[in-house]
């Protein structure tokens, strides 16, 4: 198993991507056990933020009514609409004060399944 705070390195940083309420169980659009990465990714935060690692977090942020959702003519329920309960991130994943939220899911003309599609991410990074 890899020890996160053996891996990361000055010069890394580190990706959390959609860890939100929509994706756990109980959510929209649920993955089972979606919420068992939680602890994981805390440890990894923690290594993180000992070595300096600048960490970011990216989230699916729907505006009501998205293309992508069934209503609209897209494949996905409703999940992730801005400002809800489901769109916020885990209530146990422990992102810093100082974590970079990477927004997508919000054009009107597509969707955007990664956090480097028109984000920003790639030239910050």
């Amino acid at each position: 198993m890899t020890v996160p705070h053996e891996t990361l390195r000055q010069g890394d940083a580190l990706l959390i991507v959609d860890v939100q309420n929509d994706f756990c169980p109980g959510g929209a659009l649920p993955i089972a056990k979606g919420d068992e990465v939680v602890p994981v990714l805390n440890r990894w935060i923690a290594a993180a933020r000992a070595q300096g690692v600048p960490v970011y977090a990216s989230r699916d942020w729907h505006p009501v009514g998205h293309p992508s959702f069934k209503e609209q003519g897209g494949q996905w329920p409703p999940h992730c609409q801005q400002d809800s309960e489901g769109a916020r991130f885990h209530p146990d994943l422990e992102l810093p004060a100082d974590a970079v939220t990477v927004t997508k899911g919000v054009r009107f003309d597509q969707d955007q399944y990664s956090a480097f599609d028109q984000t920003g991410l790639a030239r910050q990074l």
